[in-house]
């Protein structure tokens, strides 16, 4: 009868069995370093270090003070198209220079009354 008893235990237990409470204290999670790359790009052919950098989450800050318009038009739209798909923010620095943020930073510029907006920026 041992052996029944011990089974109908397992099996059919009538709760009564103490109830181990499970505790799980809080944990502290340590924010990452964050990688900002400032970069001047001199042809249409740097930019795809960018855009991979942009995608494993560092920040770059893009000076176009080197580029001409059109290659600037070019540049604007291929790293957008990218900060769109990886949900990242884009926020003008100054007239030649521009910040692409990874969703997990949050940028806050003070804004002035002479700023204007990124698309703006391209008609300079």
């Amino acid at each position: 009868m041992g052996l029944k008893n011990t089974a109908m235990k397992f099996f059919w237990s009538d709760g009564q069995e103490e109830q181990q409470e499970v505790y799980t204290r809080p944990r502290l999670l340590k924010s990452g370093h964050l990688n900002i790359m400032v970069r001047t790009p001199k042809s249409f052919a740097d930019v795809r270090e960018y855009a991979d950098s942009l995608m494993n989450g560092s920040a770059i800050m893009v000076c176009f003070d080197a580029v001409d318009e059109a290659l600037r038009y070019r540049i604007f739209d291929y790293l957008n198209g990218v900060s769109y798909i990886v949900n990242a923010d884009v926020k003008k620095i100054n007239d030649d220079l521009l910040l692409y943020a990874p969703e997990q930073v949050q940028v806050n510029k003070e804004e002035t009354r002479a700023s204007s907006s990124v698309r703006s920026w391209l008609s300079k």
